[in-house]
C-alpha cells in the first residue's frame, strides 16, 4: 500500500518538473523571463545599440563641415571623423561586455534550474525509499501491537517498534517539508504562482510526495496508557 503513505500535496504552478530536457527548457525560460538582471542587461543592450546607431550616424555629418581644415582632417580619417570612430568603438565594446554578461548570468540561472530539480529528484528517490520502510515498518508494528496485547510481546519490544515508527515519520515529514521546499525555490525562480496553477486538480504522488502523519505519531509512552 505504498501508494496510500505518498502524500497528495496541492497542485503545482510549474508546467512540469523533471529532468528531461524539454521539462528543463520550459523551466530555463521562464525563469530567464522572471530575472531582474537579464531584464536590466537588456535594457543596457538596447540602450547602447541606439548609442551606437547616433555615433554612427554623427560620423557622416562631420563631412558637412564648412572649416576646410576640418574639412580635411575628416576626410582623411582624422580630426572629428577619428573622435567618433573610437567613440564607436567604444559603444561597440561596451555592446560586446553587455552580450557576454548577458549570456553568463542566462548560464548561471540555467544551472540553477537544473541543479533545484535534480535536489527534487533526489530527494524524491529518498522519500520513496522512505515510504516503503515507512510501510512495512508500520505492518511490523501492526503484527507486533497483536502480540503486545495477547501478552506475547514485552512492554520494551513494543516501545522500540513504536520508536522506530515514529522515526521514520519524522524522516517522512522532514522529507516532505524539503521537497516542497525545492519546488517553492523553484516556483519563485520561473515567477510560477499556485494561484494559478497549470496542473490542478490533481494528486501528485510523485510530484509532491511523503508520508502523511499517522496515528503512531503520539508519543510511545502515551500509547501505553490507551
Amino acid at each position: 500500500m505504498l501508494k496510500s503513505l505518498l502524500w497528495c500535496g496541492p497542485a503545482l504552478a510549474l508546467p512540469c518538473l523533471s529532468s528531461t530536457p524539454e521539462c528543463l527548457a520550459q523551466l530555463t525560460e521562464l525563469a530567464l523571463d522572471q530575472s531582474s538582471e537579464i531584464e536590466a542587461i537588456s535594457e543596457e543592450l538596447v540602450f547602447a545599440h541606439e548609442r551606437q546607431e547616433y555615433a554612427e550616424a554623427r560620423t557622416w555629418m562631420h563631412l558637412m563641415t564648412l572649416d576646410p581644415l576640418r574639412l580635411v582632417q575628416n576626410i582623411l580619417g582624422g580630426g572629428d571623423v577619428q573622435r567618433q570612430r573610437l567613440a564607436i568603438a567604444a559603444l561597440e565594446l561596451e555592446t560586446a561586455n553587455l552580450v557576454r554578461r548577458l549570456e553568463e548570468v542566462g548560464d548561471e540561472i540555467a544551472g540553477e534550474v537544473v541543479d533545484r530539480v535534480l535536489d527534487y529528484e533526489q530527494m524524491l528517490r529518498r522519500a520513496e525509499l522512505l515510504a516503503a520502510q515507512l510501510e512495512t515498518q508500520r505492518q511490523r508494528q501492526a503484527v507486533q501491537e497483536t502480540k503486545y496485547r495477547t501478552g506475547q510481546s514485552s512492554t520494551d519490544a513494543m516501545l522500540r517498534v513504536w520508536q522506530r515508527t515514529g522515526d521514520l515519520e519524522a524522516r517522512c515529514d522532514e522529507h516532505r517539508i524539503d521537497g516542497q521546499l525545492i519546488v517553492r525555490q523553484i516556483e519563485v525562480m520561473t515567477g510560477s504562482d499556485p494561484r494559478n496553477s497549470l496542473v490542478s486538480g490533481l494528486c501528485m504522488n510523485r510530484l509532491m510526495f511523503m508520508a502523511a502523519p499517522s496515528a503512531s505519531a503520539t508519543r510511545p509512552e502515551d500509547r501505553l496508557q490507551e
